[in-house]
């Protein structure tokens, strides 16, 4: 989750002092609350507001419909019918807002009943037994209670139809601040059309009782559901969903709910979800004075940051949608996102701490949902969905397998707000912090040791780290060598056999198309060591340990081809060797010294021992020892010769890869006629340039130790004179030494 709320956040001080109270409040210890505010005068209009509103929602809060075992609901058939003009009457008696004046569960025990309406005694200013008449209602039991209202199962008798009735819970005694709330409820529900909303029938005063009908839908909610536990993420999923699908309905119609909560989701007995419970909704755009005080509203644990700040003109269309995202990651864990000990602990949660992760708690919890809670419950409302639509079309393409709109938060964002929170970084920084989690306190202990690190390594240097890094043999070793059978693939076996890893093991050969394979497998961290011909060697990405040994370039043109000369390769259809080959490489570096690229040649990407290549009878280039089994088989055959290459002694000079090859005597079985010299190149072993001196040593141990690694090794004096390779400092260390 990204930081909370920049806009007009409380002073530093104000915190500090609201966690002092909670401190004491949490202690048990007794406050004089006036006392407490004037001895902090600078912030006494605040803290006097906050500390309302934390009283305040705690009342709202209170018993919850659930707690009570209320009936839930489900959708009527009925028409809604439209709220009639509503006054509020000021001669109206003050009396304690506090009672109750129909909490009364059922009639007196022993009672007979009475089926004619005539024989309900009338609800009047005073406690009744239920049933009751009230108007052109029969009240029957209650559903349930809230902080400020109580819901009666009703019969309308003119129509006969069941409904439900909401009053304020104190009745006639009701302040006017409630009876405007309560007829705002009203209002905001009449202008609304939905399946998925519940429906207002009428509303008005009897006999000083304010209220207004409803559907009554059998059923049960979201709250009572959750009480047995989390809900399968699909069912969790489409309820909320549908409720999304409900709220931007009601946000079209210019209304925020502002409280919702699974306890006012109720879920009908056909599995539907109706809404309800409009006591805080807000008009978009007006401002009205229940709630232009700065006074907290909604229920602590699924409030969004900018209700738990007070901040009325900040709570719109994405205070819905972060309930939205709290209600999922209850229905899915079993419990809200935020829940503390007290009230204001949770407030001060919502206000300054990220939301847990979800799949934290629910590791099976699939990654999307975890991005689309993540997204509902961002701290700064325009990081969330920018429409309970938005959050619906997400929820919808999870639920259709089908990929999400929203995308994870990045790292960094994600956990600025935890780093923040550390308590050196939040003194350091001049930012907030609460109660440091235990994380946080270590990362600060890790901060302070490692600062003490970097002030050591700033007078010492790391030369004490790198020569550690140095010194070390890697745990595992990879060779990269060549195809299994091959002159290099049996070398890097013998390499292996004669090193170690940092564990003990012996290092692991890498089967390979080639040198350019191998230079990539080295390069992308794949290998360690690898075997390449010198024509692929990067100075600037590798260094050598060792020159291996020569391998010539044999130019092997058919017996009964006219070409003479390398020059007269040019436009004809030539065997260059495989792509990841050093043999290609070598080749067109030849054939560059001629004047031909590789666009000059119809050029085939294939060896020259590759099954069937022999037969087109082509020109071919190999670039491999005498020795190399099949080639003097090849030429003893007499249906290929080679071909001398002109000039040859001249080319190394244009080109340093290239010397000047000698053959000798009988360097071919057989009676097979050899040119006197050729051009060869060297096979070199080869690591990064970062590899650790030890790896080399290693290596270089493994090559010359006795008896020698293969016949015809380059010595170790020869490679210790030869120029211009770009030797690991390791190896250049080794070879002056001898």
């Amino acid at each position: 989750m990204s930081e909370r709320p920049t806009e007009e956040d409380p002073p530093e001080e104000l915190d500090e002092v609201l966690l002092e109270f909670l401190r004491h409040h949490d202690a048990g210890s007794r406050i004089d609350r006036e006392s407490f505010i004037e001895a902090n005068p600078a912030l006494a209009p605040r803290l006097r507001e906050l500390l309302e509103a934390a009283d305040w929602i705690e009342e709202m809060a209170g018993p919850t419909l659930a707690e009570n075992n209320i009936d839930t609901p489900g959708t009527t058939t009925q028409p809604p019918q439209s709220a009639i003009a509503l006054t509020i009457d000021p001669n109206r008696p003050s009396y304690d807002p506090n009672a109750d004046t129909l909490d009364v569960l059922a009639k007196p025990s022993g009672s007979s009943p009475r089926n004619p309406v005539s024989d309900f005694p009338q609800l009047d200013n005073t406690q009744a037994n239920l049933p009751c008449r009230f108007g052109d209602y029969v009240l029957e039991r209650i559903l349930g209670r809230g902080g400020m209202g109580v819901v009666y199962l009703a019969n309308q008798i003119a129509l006969n139809r069941r409904v439900a009735i909401k009053m304020i819970r104190s009745g006639a005694l009701a302040s006017d601040e409630e009876v405007e709330r309560f007829y705002s409820e009203a209002r905001s529900v009449a202008k609304l059309t939905h399946p998925n909303i519940v429906t207002i029938y009428h509303c008005g005063e009897s006999n000083g009782h304010h209220y207004f009908s409803m559907d009554y839908i059998p059923g049960t909610d979201l709250a009572k559901k959750l009480a047995l536990g989390p809900l399968e993420v699909k069912q969790a999923v489409g309820y909320v969903r549908d409720v999304a699908r409900a709220i931007h309905y009601a946000h079209q119609h210019g209304v925020v709910h502002r409280d919702l909560k699974p306890a006012n989701v109720l879920i009908d007995e056909f599995d539907h979800v109706v809404i309800t419970d409009f006591g805080l909704a807000k008009q978009i755009g007006a401002e009205q004075g229940l709630t232009a005080t700065g006074a907290a509203l909604g229920t602590p644990s699924y409030m969004s940051p900018e209700q738990a700040l007070g901040k009325s003109e900040a709570q719109g269309v994405a205070t819905d949608v972060y309930a939205m995202g709290a209600i999922l990651f209850a229905l899915l864990t079993g419990k809200p996102p935020f829940q503390a000990d007290t009230v204001m602990q949770t407030m001060m949660h919502v206000m300054h701490r990220p939301a847990p992760n979800i799949r934290q708690l629910q590791a099976h919890i699939h990654t999307d949902i975890e991005t689309i809670v993540g997204k509902c419950l961002e701290k700064q409302p325009p990081l969330r969905y920018p429409s309970a639509s938005a959050l619906a079309d997400d929820l919808e393409r999870f639920l259709n397998g089908h990929p999400i709109e929203a995308k994870p938060p990045s790292i960094a964002r994600r956990s600025l707000f935890w780093f923040r929170n550390i308590p050196i970084v939040a003194a350091l920084t001049g930012g907030k912090q609460i109660e440091p989690s235990t994380s946080q306190r270590w990362a600060q202990r890790l901060f302070l040791a490692t600062f003490s690190l970097a002030l050591i390594a700033l007078f010492l240097g790391n030369p004490l780290v790198s020569r550690f890094q140095d010194g070390q043999l890697p745990k595992n070793i990879a060779i990269a060598s060549g195809s299994p059978g091959g002159m290099y693939y049996d070398l890097a076996g013998k390499v292996s056999d004669r090193m170690k890893t940092g564990s003990g093991k012996q290092p692991t050969v890498i089967s390979t198309s080639g040198s350019v394979e191998n230079l990539r497998q080295l390069l992308e961290l794949n290998a360690d060591i690898a075997l390449m011909q010198e024509s692929t060697i990067r100075s600037d990405q590798v260094s050598v340990i060792a020159p291996l040994f020569f391998e010539p370039i044999h130019v092997l043109i058919p017996t009964e081809s006219t070409i003479e000369s390398v020059s007269d390769l040019k436009g004809k259809k030539v065997v260059l060797g495989s792509k990841d080959s050093g043999t290609r490489q070598a080749s067109l570096k030849l054939l560059k010294h001629f004047g031909i690229t590789e666009a000059d040649l119809d050029p085939l990407d294939a060896d020259w021992n590759t099954p069937g290549i022999r037969d087109q009878k082509l020109p071919m280039f190999a670039v491999i020892k005498p020795e190399q089994s099949g080639l003097s088989e090849l030429l003893a055959l007499g249906e290929f010769r080679l071909l001398q290459i002109e000039n040859a002694a001249n080319i190394p000079l244009s080109e340093p890869m290239f010397r000047l090859y000698q053959f000798n005597t009988g360097a071919y079985r057989g009676s097979v006629k050899s040119p006197t010299s050729t051009l060869a190149t060297a096979a070199m072993i080869v690591v990064r340039k970062d590899a650790p001196s030890r790896l080399v040593q290693e290596c270089l141990n493994a090559i010359y130790s006795d008896p020698p690694i293969t016949d015809g090794i380059i010595s170790k004096e020869m490679a210790a004179e030869w120029q211009g390779l770009p030797y690991h400092p390791a190896a250049r260390r080794f070879y002056s030494e001898q």
